[in-house]
C-alpha cells in the first residue's frame, strides 16, 4: 500500500473508531487528526470536511458490499441456488469481519432518520434487495426453494447477518462472544446454514464448510 493510501486508511479507521466511541456530532476533525497522526489539512485534502469523510465511510463500504453480491449473481443461472445462497452468506460474514469497524458503524447508523440515510436506503439497500430477490426467485423457479414471502425472508436473513454487529457490546459483555473473531464467524455461519435449510430449502442438501482446515458437512 502506498503512503498516500496508508494515510487515507489511517484517517478512515480513526474516524470510524471515534464515531462509535463518541458519536459523529461529538467527534471533531481535530480528534480524528490526532488519532490518525495527521494534521487537519490532510483530512480536508482527502475528504473536504467531516461530512465528506462520513459519506466516504458509508459509500466505500456499501459499494464493495454490493459488488460482492453482484459477483455471486453472475453465476446464479449455472449453479445450484442453495449453494450460491450459502456461499454468498459466508462471503458477507467474512466481509463484515474483515471490515468490522465500518460494518458495525454503518449498520448502527443506518437506523437513524437522516437525509444521508434516506439516500442510502433508496440506492444501496434497494439494489441489495433487488439482488437478493433475484437470487431467491431463481431458486423458487428451479424448485430448490419453497414458495415464501420474499420480503419477510430477506428481512429475516439481513437481521441474522447483521445481529452480531448491531448487538456487539451485548455479545461481548453478556454472552462472551466476540463477533470480530474468526471462530465466532464460522460457528455463527453454521447456524445460518441451518436456518436456510430449515426455512427455505425443500430438500436440504449437504454443503461444505471449512473450519480450522477441516471439512465439516452441514
Amino acid at each position: 500500500m502506498s503512503r498516500k493510501n496508508e494515510t487515507k486508511e489511517a484517517i478512515i479507521e480513526a474516524a470510524l473508531y471515534l464515531f462509535q466511541i463518541k458519536g459523529y456530532h461529538a467527534t471533531s476533525v481535530r480528534d480524528i487528526s490526532n488519532r490518525a497522526g495527521v494534521n487537519s489539512a490532510t483530512i480536508s485534502y482527502y475528504f473536504k470536511n467531516k461530512n465528506g469523510l462520513l459519506e466516504y465511510c458509508f459509500t466505500s463500504f456499501l459499494e464493495e458490499y454490493l459488488q460482492l453480491i453482484e459477483n455471486h449473481l453472475e453465476t446464479i443461472q449455472s449453479c445450484d441456488p442453495a449453494a450460491c445462497l450459502k456461499s454468498l452468506v459466508k462471503e458477507i460474514l467474512l466481509f463484515q469481519r474483515k471490515n468490522y469497524l465500518a460494518a458495525k458503524f454503518v449498520y448502527s447508523e443506518i437506523s437513524f432518520d437522516s437525509s444521508l440515510n434516506r439516500e442510502i436506503l433508496s440506492t444501496y439497500w434497494t439494489k441489495e434487495k433487488f439482488y437478493l430477490q433475484a437470487l431467491m426467485e431463481t431458486g423458487i423457479q428451479k424448485g430448490v426453494f419453497r414458495s415464501m414471502s420474499l420480503p419477510i425472508f430477506i428481512l429475516q436473513l439481513k437481521g441474522l447477518m447483521s445481529a452480531p454487529l448491531l448487538h456487539a457490546q451485548y455479545s461481548m459483555e453478556v454472552l462472551y462472544q466476540f463477533p470480530q473473531e474468526e471462530y465466532f464467524t464460522m460457528k455463527y455461519l453454521e447456524e445460518l446454514y441451518e436456518f436456510i435449510d430449515r426455512n427455505i430449502i425443500d430438500a436440504p442438501k449437504e454443503f461444505p464448510l471449512v473450519l480450522a482446515g477441516e471439512e465439516v458437512v452441514l
